[in-house]
């Protein structure tokens, strides 16, 4: 049987190559400002320190965050990071959370004794820029989390027919888009104060004068700002955060 990471490695890249992204809440952002990066925390599924991003999409979102609030330190913040630059530092890639495999939101699209090295790419932004070019076509429909049509297989591709089965709605009721988005993984910190292009983050927060010196004289982040209103839940804001960061991809000419 042919490996996942071979069908892969076969496909031509996706022309270009997207920033790596990573979202987290806004409580977190006093920290990383006090230290100037993003830290790797302990991950009870690989049993060491990682620091977990994705190809291009800003896909993750705390799923249990479905409460309103009146506490914007709640809600979303993303860091959009250069291409070339911290890709180089890549120590796992998958096509797909790696989370939500071990909880069998993948079923039954991929069998459940299917394990992460089945499905584990060469530790490059090449793997991702293949994947998207094998699967999707474009970043335009990787982004937008549309596959390529009526893709098909031979007996010896089962893991990419699986893949691809997953990607074209046929995982769990409750899989969402991260299903499609690449999961890049590095261990130790990155220093924001020369990797980063951009930062989604409620509108108030630039007035904080010291916040927003940072942002702009420190990390040299363009600020995306948007309207935080209260009484909403968290999770509402996904969808804001991934138009901005769409949209900021089309004005910098990476789409």
């Amino acid at each position: 049987m042919a490996a996942f990471s071979d069908y892969v490695e076969k496909q031509g890249m996706a022309l270009g190559e997207l920033p790596m992204v990573h979202t987290t809440e806004c409580f977190r952002l006093a920290g990383i400002q006090a230290s100037n990066t993003l830290q790797a925390g302990f991950c009870d599924i690989f049993n060491e320190s990682l620091l977990y991003f994705f190809y291009g999409r800003p896909a993750y979102r705390d799923a249990s965050k479905t409460t309103p609030v009146r506490d914007v330190s709640f809600y979303p913040i993303c860091f959009v990071f250069r291409p070339g630059t911290i890709s180089k530092r890549v120590k796992r890639v998958y096509p797909f959370d790696t989370g939500a495999l071990r909880r069998g939101l993948y079923e039954p699209a991929i069998n459940p004794k299917v394990t992460l090295l089945d499905y584990q790419l060469p530790a490059a932004v090449e793997s991702a820029r293949k994947l998207v070019g094998g699967f999707f076509d474009t970043d335009e429909r990787y982004l937008s989390s549309k596959p390529r049509p009526g893709m098909a297989f031979s007996p010896a591709e089962a893991e990419a027919e699986s893949y691809y089965k997953l990607i074209t709605g046929g995982g769990d009721s409750e899989c969402d888009d991260r299903s499609s988005a690449v999961e890049i993984q590095i261990s130790g910190c990155v220093d924001l104060s020369h990797d980063i292009m951009a930062i989604v983050l409620p509108t108030c927060f630039l007035e904080d004068a010291n916040l927003a010196k940072t942002l702009l004289n420190v990390w040299r982040a363009q600020p995306l700002t948007y309207d935080a209103d209260m009484g909403m839940r968290p999770i509402e804001f996904h969808g804001v955060v991934k138009l901005k960061v769409r949209e900021f991809y089309r004005r910098s000419g990476l789409l």
